[in-house]
């Protein structure tokens, strides 16, 4: 529990203080608002945690991830860290406006795809294999809530978005010939 409990701190106090100190030309608006929210939510706690937790389930310490889920140690461990932190880097990515146009929507699918089905899965593994584990059992509520707050405040980004739309900021990208 910990763990979640310190991704979700850092995510509302970052957020908060972020809010406090913005010098952004558009701060403390609603849209600015909703904008750090989201991206506190993706860039710290589906990024940086998820990295972390990717690579606890990879790195040396994975044997005790594992035990703390209420598993044992195997190659799907592997392959769930990787996609952790897939997952993770995409979300770090949305930190860099220019790659925020549709970018930040890929983001928040993946979260939403990867989370939810995780979630099923823990929900399976407590209800119908009786794993009580702490990291099996608290997860549930990370893994249901960071993805529909960011679907959520992605939905209020987009909608309170300026007249340029994210689509046409996107393809103001240079392009080859």
């Amino acid at each position: 529990m910990p763990f979640f409990a310190a991704i979700w701190f850092t995510v509302v106090v970052g957020w908060l203080i972020h809010v406090a100190v913005d010098k952004h030309p558009g701060r403390r608006t609603k849209h600015r608002v909703v904008e750090l929210a989201l991206l506190w939510i993706m860039v710290v706690g589906a990024g940086i945690w998820g990295l972390l937790g990717g690579f606890s389930h990879i790195g040396p310490t994975s044997d005790q991830t594992a035990e703390q889920i209420g598993y044992t140690q195997s190659m799907f461990q592997w392959e769930v860290g990787w996609g952790d932190i897939a997952v993770a880097v995409l979300a770090i990515g949305c930190a860099w406006r220019r790659l925020r146009g549709t970018w930040l929507t890929a983001a928040v699918t993946a979260l939403a795809i990867s989370f939810w089905g995780d979630a099923w899965g823990h929900f399976n593994q407590w209800v119908f294999h009786d794993n009580h584990a702490p990291a099996n059992v608290w997860a549930l509520p990370s893994d249901i809530l960071m993805p529909l707050f960011a679907i959520i405040l992605l939905v209020m980004y987009r909608r309170g978005a300026p007249a340029q739309s994210f689509e046409q900021a996107s393809t103001a990208l240079p392009t080859r010939p």
